[in-house]
């Protein structure tokens, strides 16, 4: 008698395990968040929050970056238009990260980004400072900008902030600084107002994706 498998066909969608480990990365962050409850979030308790969102996305973007073989983003909205209410909540809070497919028959990356899950936003009156964070050491340049699509729709589209990891898992721009500031944010401003206490704090993303606290506040601030 004949024994017929059922085999997996190679062409069909679904999650890869790259995949789901960078949303399960996420879930954790955003429940740890959840357990303290994000609307009741100080002033302190929201810059460290906003860091544990932005390092946990940082990590999914190396792990989908080194899974796949590809070039993947974390992104962060950077398009300042208060009239819609909409793009006021998005700026400088939405995260999100992106990647290049990789056709299968050729082995080539797509042209256009991909998105990861669904976007992430800071705590409430937590912003990224591109003002404060800095691309990479040697430089010390803002970060990079491009344009990317947040949502289904062609027409969502918005220029974003973005740090970038290849293939290799590997980001390159090594030292890049990751900066945020705590604040109320004033319509059509672009930063927010710090209060006397300048609650503002970051990180700094090395070149095999691991980061590490910037412990001197006073520099942070003297670069602003």
């Amino acid at each position: 008698m004949l024994r017929t498998t059922s085999r997996t066909r190679i062409g069909s969608k679904g999650f890869s395990l790259v995949e789901l480990l960078a949303v399960m990365t996420i879930i954790a962050v955003l429940l740890s968040l959840a357990s303290v409850g994000i609307s009741k979030i100080g002033k302190g308790q929201g810059i460290t929050s906003g860091i544990a969102l932005a390092e946990g996305l940082v990590s999914s973007a190396r792990s989908i970056a080194k899974g796949k073989g590809t070039t993947a983003r974390l992104i962060i909205h950077s398009e300042l238009n208060d009239n819609d209410p909409t793009e006021r909540s998005r700026y400088r809070r939405l995260m999100m990260v992106v990647y290049h497919e990789i056709d299968p028959e050729t082995g080539v990356e797509s042209q256009t980004w991909s998105r990861s899950g669904v976007p992430v936003f800071l705590p409430d009156q937590v912003y990224f400072s591109a003002e404060r964070s800095r691309k990479e050491v040697a430089t010390g340049d803002e970060w990079s900008k491009d344009r990317f699509q947040l949502s289904n729709d062609p027409s969502d589209s918005a220029d974003c902030y973005y740090i970038e990891f290849n293939s290799q898992g590997i980001c390159t721009t090594p030292g890049a600084s990751f900066v945020f500031e705590n604040g109320a944010r004033p319509n059509n401003e672009e930063r927010a107002i710090l209060g006397k206490t300048r609650n503002i704090g970051g990180f700094v993303i090395w070149r095999n994706g691991s980061t590490s606290m910037i412990r001197d506040i006073d520099q942070i601030d003297s670069e602003g």
